[in-house]
């Protein structure tokens, strides 16, 4: 999808590289938001770097908005789709790191969780979560839909996962320690992955079709 910057001369073949930045830098919000979630860093200690960062792919956003404007204001509607495209998915690059903020701030109000079967399923959703988010810059920016196929199918079982400990402890009342904030660890890792879905849905699916990923609507965790 990017490899059309390749060859353009007008500023916007760096939205590529920013892009992939704003990706970078939301795997770093998110594990720091984790390492804290878990017990794994002080909150104080973090604070600072966390939100420096989550500000810069804030600002990556904007920087792509206004790049993808003036490239549409100039080369008019032949360009459009790709347009649409990159607003959207910027959209999605920013939101990842916002979530992983929520994240953070719920290490701040309830500290980490005591040792257990619930710590060690969300240690091991982060686990398959961190990951994905630099990978799905790399499926983009080589728009390699066989990766991608194989991404999405990952990314839903991962929502599938969250949505089921969600269903435990706020259906089922299972008794494990601070069952409201483990929800919303678990919801706010469902939302990641439906974000880093509309990234990848870019390479398999038209445009109109962006931010609606083929699952079913019992799955669904937005």
């Amino acid at each position: 999808m990017f490899k059309w910057l390749r060859g353009t001369g007008d500023g916007l073949a760096g939205v590529e590289e920013r892009f992939g930045g704003m990706l970078s830098d939301g795997r770093h919000v998110f594990d720091l938001a984790m390492a804290a979630r878990l017990g794994g860093a002080d909150p104080e200690s973090i604070k600072d770097t966390l939100h420096e960062t989550e500000e810069r792919t804030d600002e990556a956003e904007r920087e792509i908005r206004r790049r993808v404007i003036v490239h549409a204001s100039v080369h008019g509607a032949g360009d459009l789709s790709a347009c649409l495209m990159y607003m959207s998915i910027a959209k999605d690059a920013e939101r990842i790191a916002d979530l992983s903020k929520n994240l953070f701030e719920l290490a701040q109000a309830v500290g980490p969780p005591p040792a257990g079967e619930l710590r060690d399923d969300l240690i091991a959703t982060r686990d398959k979560v961190s990951p994905m988010i630099v990978e799905a810059a790399r499926i983009f920016a080589d728009d390699d839909r066989e990766a991608a196929q194989d991404f999405i199918e990952r990314a839903r079982a991962v929502q599938q996962h969250c949505m089921g400990w969600i269903v435990r402890l706020v259906r089922e009342r299972v008794d494990v320690p601070q069952p409201a904030a483990s929800a919303l660890t678990y919801r706010h890792m469902a939302r990641i992955a439906a974000n880093l879905l509309n990234i990848i849905s870019a390479v398999v699916m038209p445009l109109d079709q962006l931010d609606y990923p083929d699952w079913d609507e019992g799955d669904r965790t937005d």
